[in-house]
């Protein structure tokens, strides 16, 4: 990965926690994050983040009209 800059950094983190990047790219990320003070924090505070919107966000339940009509208008029965 070389010398990243922290917007390229976040870029990766990011794509890392989005299931993006393959495999060889999460190692050599995890490799910088474990290496890299800056990089290390920049994959902290966005799995914090990530975290506490998972926790904190709850989404409205969904009616089951709505699921029947979705499934009705692309075929599925």
């Amino acid at each position: 990965m070389g010398n990243l800059n922290s917007q390229e950094i976040y870029n990766r983190v990011s794509l890392f926690f989005d299931n993006a990047l393959e495999e060889t790219e999460r190692n050599e990320l995890l490799t910088q994050v474990d290496s890299d003070p800056k990089c290390s924090k920049i994959f902290k505070k966005e799995q914090n983040y990530r975290n506490f919107i998972k926790s904190n966000i709850k989404r409205p339940p969904v009616s089951t009209d709505l699921i029947n009509s979705i499934k009705t208008s692309i075929n599925i029965t």
